[in-house]
């Protein structure tokens, strides 16, 4: 039954900025086990179980439940929970966002905060925040990391990595793959036109 649950909510949906620029899987996967707030909105007779607890029995209606983010979207559709919006998506730390990756370490405060953030946008309705991380998506925090990514090969910038929320690894893996494979074709291109220009001068002239 689990499973089948979460392979309903890890469908791509449809003008996720976050999705397009990067893909979905396993991405979302991961991403759906991030644990959220909810508060239960019916009286839930046999769902002790939901914190944890075989024995748990019953609980109220206004309950706190910490669930797993995919079956927290399951159950707010059919109005048996509110998901509450986590500090990490409070005001303080979206406006961080627009200060750039060296400011705030978004890797230990949740590792796929774009993603979990764009489904927590939808489920409670704050556009805001969805404006918000797509302007972080198109600004300074992911050109940052692209930047470093072209100037990364020769330098150590694990630490620096470590502090880029997954979706802006995936952005930094891509960029520093393609500047690597770059550079490896222009020295093989002047190896050619080396190898070239020694073959011409050491060639014998034609005579007649």
């Amino acid at each position: 039954m689990r499973s089948g649950w979460k392979l309903r909510g890890v469908k791509a949906r449809a003008g996720d900025p976050v999705g397009a620029i990067l893909g979905d899987a396993p991405r979302a996967l991961l991403a759906d086990e991030e644990l959220v707030d909810c508060t239960l909105l019916i009286d839930g007779e046999g769902m002790g179980h939901l914190l944890g607890d075989d024995k748990a029995g019953d609980l109220a209606k206004g309950a706190q439940l910490k669930l797993a983010l995919w079956l927290a979207l399951v159950l707010a559709k059919k109005n048996m929970v509110r998901i509450s919006l986590p500090n990490r998506y409070g005001a303080s730390v979206r406006a961080d966002l627009e200060a750039g990756p060296t400011v705030v370490d978004l890797h230990s405060i949740a590792p796929y905060y774009y993603t979990v953030g764009h489904k927590l946008a939808d489920a409670t309705g704050e556009d805001s925040l969805r404006k918000e991380l797509r302007a972080a998506i198109s600004g300074d925090r992911f050109e940052k990391a692209f930047d470093w990514s072209q100037v990364s090969l020769d330098r150590d910038v694990s630490e620096l990595r470590e502090t880029l929320a997954r979706e802006e690894q995936e952005l930094f893996d891509a960029g520093y793959r393609a500047a690597r494979d770059v550079r490896a074709w222009k020295r093989r291109r002047t190896a050619r036109l080396t190898t070239a220009a020694i073959y011409k001068r050491a060639a014998p002239e034609r005579v007649g």
